[in-house]
């Protein structure tokens, strides 16, 4: 009976550590699941933003424009006949007081006042004319000095011509007598004439006074051709 007793009694006390075994193992888990299981609340992701039909078709934006180019380009035609860039003219004259021949070659100046735009014509309306030649006649022979200024009016207001006026003064270097100093000078109009050459053609009429020292003198109406040339 005793026996039997004893036994019951570890029975009953192996039991009892064996249920507080398990509830302590149940508490570990419990908190062991509780700190594992519980999630943390991740940040919310964008959302994806899928590309419209437009943005698939859309064009390219153009490329910027390239800077602007200020050099500038002198073509062969531009230099002239020898690459000089010289503006000049040869005139050939006729003059009625005696029958005076005469030639002339001149550098031509643009007008650097541009007075053409302030009068309304054309901003390169004038220029100017500073040249040698050589005229003979039957009272005289003279190296003479010219200095000219121009007037190109409206292209097509002399009758659907394009005219010009002309002025200048015409210095004795060295002339009959092998005399120098006489002052003449001379007064014309003038139209431009397309010859089918680099530059239109001038012909002219006016009046014109040579003077060698202060003896000789032929003056008469002219007749000038003046065909430009650049250098």
């Amino acid at each position: 009976m005793k026996k039997i007793i004893a036994l019951l009694s570890i029975a009953s006390l192996i039991l009892t550590l064996s249920i507080m075994k398990a509830e302590a193992e149940t508490k570990v888990i419990k908190k062991t699941v509780k700190k594992v299981v519980t999630p943390q609340i991740a940040p919310a992701q964008p959302p994806k933003v899928e590309p419209t039909p437009e943005a698939d078709v859309a064009e390219p934006l153009p490329p910027p424009p390239p800077p602007p180019n200020y050099e500038i380009k002198v073509t062969e035609e531009d230099k002239g006949l020898f690459g000089w860039g010289l503006n000049t003219d040869i005139d050939g004259k006729l003059l009625f007081g005696s029958i005076l021949f005469g030639a002339r070659g001149d550098f031509v100046f643009s007008d650097p006042l541009l007075i053409g735009e302030k009068i309304g014509l054309a901003e390169d309306a004038v220029e100017y004319k500073v040249g040698l030649g050589l005229a003979i006649s039957d009272k005289l022979k003279t190296i003479p000095l010219f200095a000219d200024a121009v007037v190109y009016l409206k292209e097509g207001s002399l009758f659907g011509m394009d005219p010009y006026l002309g002025t200048g003064l015409i210095l004795n270097l060295y002339g009959t007598g092998k005399v120098s100093g006489g002052l003449g000078g001379q007064l014309y109009l003038g139209i431009l004439a397309d010859l089918g050459l680099d530059s239109k053609t001038g012909f002219s009429l006016g009046y014109g006074s040579h003077q060698v020292g202060n003896d000789l003198s032929d003056s008469g109406i002219f007749f000038n051709v003046a065909q430009p040339l650049r250098l």
